[in-house]
């Protein structure tokens, strides 16, 4: 009984040091999985629809990465839309996860922000006297299942003429909803160690995690093929335009690269579908081979920053300059 009490104690005064080491830590620097831990404690609610797990909780904003993340009524990182949708307005209905909500990223910085302000001083646009509103529904830890569910559930509310797709490689996850675990929920030691071990038994490299992700037999890649038809033909019924915006990963853009393979895989798949791609590797590539990391939003955090945000930026704009008519 000694020798428990010892253990029991020992066990609690880790705990407690760990857990006020991490929050103290975390008031004065951005610890990525810490950040994370809040997002989804300050910003996040499970959904009604059994299909999308996970919602952002509307209205609702709090600091994470030293940027504000301010959500409208929909849960959107854009401007709050018009009930009655004007006549001349163009809308651009952007989903994915969280390389779309833009993570580390300023609301003025997103490449969605970008793109709308750059289409807005179009020529060609102001011509047609046209105003574009690009609405950016990004939810991080959501897959392409949960991306389709969503742009479904908010089609009459937003009132898109075009939807754009954000395919990044780990959105081929199986996402099963969960039950809040209050420990989890309220611990950022316990958080901070789940996502450490998990990643520590992940059991594989990382590039070949994404490859085995997307088996042909593998049951995360069959759901995004079967979602991806299911949002062409939504589209096609609704007449609404649909394209998808494929983001690599931020680690390697050399000629070695073990996932060029799978890229070409993945954007060759979705233009058999018939669905036009956006592919922003090559830009990406173009300005980051020689140092991934200058794309990052921080040492430990390789989502895309505001470089790799004006980079995205533009290869959309592009595309809607020459491939969309208003």
């Amino acid at each position: 009984m000694k020798i428990f009490f010892n253990f029991l104690f020992l066990f609690l005064y880790i705990f407690a040091i760990g857990e006020i080491g991490l929050r103290t830590i975390s008031y004065f620097i951005n610890i990525s999985d810490i950040e994370k831990h809040k997002y989804a404690k300050k910003l996040i609610k499970n959904s009604n629809n059994p299909k999308l797990s996970i919602e952002h909780i509307p209205n609702s904003q709090f600091k994470l990465m030293g940027v504000n993340i301010v959500l409208n009524s929909l849960g959107h990182r854009n401007k709050e839309l018009a009930i009655q949708k004007p006549k001349n307005e163009y809308r651009i209905y952007i989903v994915g996860s969280s390389l779309i909500m833009g993570w580390g990223v300023g609301q003025e910085d997103l490449f969605s922000s970008i793109m709308e302000k750059k289409l807005n001083l179009d020529e060609n646009i102001k011509k047609n006297n046209k105003t574009v509103t690009v609405i950016n529904s990004g939810i991080m830890n959501t897959n392409t299942e949960n991306h389709f569910q969503l742009t479904k559930e908010q089609f009459n509310l937003t009132k898109p003429d075009t939807i754009i797709l954000g395919y990044f490689i780990n959105d081929a996850e199986i996402i099963r909803k969960k039950k809040d675990n209050l420990i989890l929920k309220h611990s950022y030691f316990v958080s901070f160690a789940y996502q450490k071990i998990k990643s520590y038994f992940l059991g594989d490299t990382l590039e070949n995690y994404y490859i085995e992700l997307h088996n042909e037999s593998n049951l995360g890649w069959l759901s995004v093929n079967k979602s991806i038809e299911y949002f062409r033909d939504f589209s096609k019924k609704n007449n609404v335009d649909f394209a998808i915006l494929f983001l690599p990963s931020f680690h390697d853009f050399s000629e070695n690269n073990k996932l060029n393979n799978l890229y070409s895989k993945i954007t060759n798949r979705f233009s058999e579908m018939n669905i036009p791609v956006i592919n922003t590797y090559d830009s990406l590539s173009k300005e980051f081979k020689s140092n991934p990391r200058k794309s990052w939003i921080s040492r430990n955090d390789s989502h895309p920053n505001i470089k790799a945000h004006e980079i995205i930026a533009n290869d959309l704009y592009m595309f809607f300059k020459y491939n969309i008519e208003y």
